[in-house]
């Protein structure tokens, strides 16, 4: 967990559970929304548009959350519009690791972008007195060198609305007659 942007050595990951052992994650803090135009999304923010390459999706498989964004992004045909890498699965001191081919398992890569060895030097790049969990999936602005959303919710909703024509599917995953029900 970082506070005011510093690593809390204390903390462990287990530390944010429930009685029963489930993980309690804190609410999200970046929730900036990609639209076709830039327009703000339901969150009230935006101002970051739907381009192709501009968007990177950090994940690790483990996290059903973060698996659910790559389920939308293949289902709607993304692959070729937004980037991925997958962090080690197993949490570390620092919680999630980037691949370094030595310590890691090998379905693990190492961070692409900024060569960042753990997830929460990607959340020091976005806000550098950021205080909370570091928690995946993290959607990435290239352009803007920050974090747009890291609530898997929103960021299937992007991905089902907010990619217009760069989507390669047209199915609708998120129907607004079923809405309420969903």
């Amino acid at each position: 967990m970082l506070i005011n942007g510093h690593w809390a050595k204390d903390f462990h990951p287990v530390h944010g559970t429930d009685d029963e052992g489930g993980f309690v994650r804190e609410q999200s803090q970046f929730r900036h929304w990609i639209t076709t135009d830039g327009s703000p999304g339901p969150t009230g923010e935006g101002g970051f548009v739907a381009e192709p390459d501009r968007y990177h999706l950090y994940v690790a498989l483990i996290c059903p959350w973060a698996s659910r964004t790559l389920m939308v992004r293949k289902l709607k045909g993304l692959e070729e519009v937004i980037s991925v890498t997958v962090l080690d699965p197993r949490l570390t001191e620092k919680v999630w690791r980037f691949g370094d081919g030595k310590h890691t398992i090998a379905s693990a890569e190492p961070d692409p972008l900024y060569g960042a060895q753990y997830l929460y030097q990607i959340y020091l790049r976005a806000k550098s007195d950021y205080t909370g969990q570091i928690t995946v999936p993290v959607l990435w602005d290239k352009h803007k060198e920050t974090i747009v959303n890291n609530e898997s919710s929103d960021i299937i909703r992007m991905f089902n609305d907010g990619f217009g024509n760069l989507a390669k599917e047209s199915i609708d995953l998120y129907p607004v007659d079923q809405r309420s029900e969903i």
